[in-house]
């Protein structure tokens, strides 16, 4: 019975290792073939709940307009995060070096990361696969990618002020033609 027991559970710890395998192989063939992502989103704090919509361009540039009456805005290019907010025609820079966004833009840093993931840290949910990373700068971050497509599929991390942050990328379109420029206003610091 303890053979029979035991053979169990290798066969399905090989079936769940191969599994996993397959899953990352096609997420990361997803991922490869993606130069940019075009989004709405919905942003998730113990605070409050945000919306809009995003462009992810690869490698490092990501501009996300947000509703409501601030006209806030966040945009990333160059390892610099700008908080812009037109209403009251601020913007304020914060340096992206060693935050999570240095791996979510840098496609072959996220594809690494991936690829590198323990299978024990593969979650599977009834819609989506979530890998928790290893980020070499000590942040925490989960990525998560649609179970269907295996796009991806939003991400969580701890924020500046160490509050969870869930990050939901909703109705996504990728390789999309555009004309951003990502451009910063010309606000008076």
């Amino acid at each position: 019975m303890i053979k029979f027991t035991t053979l169990l559970s290798v066969i399905f710890l090989f079936y769940s290792n191969t599994l996993f395998a397959n899953i990352t192989n096609k997420i990361v063939e997803k991922l490869s073939n993606t130069d940019n992502i075009y989004f709405n989103f919905e942003q998730i704090t113990s605070k409050q709940i945000e919306t809009g919509k995003c462009l992810i361009v690869f490698p490092g540039k990501l501009k996300c307009k947000y509703d409501g009456n601030e006209n806030k805005e966040i945009l990333i290019k160059k390892n610099s995060l700008y908080i812009i907010k037109h209403k009251f025609k601020r913007s304020y820079r914060y340096s992206t070096k060693k935050s999570v966004f240095n791996i979510i833009l840098d496609k072959s840093k996220l594809l690494e990361n991936i690829k590198l993931t323990d299978k024990s840290k593969i979650y599977e949910t009834e819609n989506q696969y979530s890998y928790e990373l290893n980020s070499t700068n000590g942040n925490f971050i989960k990525i998560f990618f649609n179970k269907t497509d295996k796009k991806l599929k939003g991400w969580e991390t701890i924020s500046y002020n160490q509050e969870i942050v869930i990050f939901n990328i909703l109705d996504s379109k990728t390789n999309i033609k555009f004309d951003e420029n990502f451009a910063l206003p010309n606000y008076k610091f």
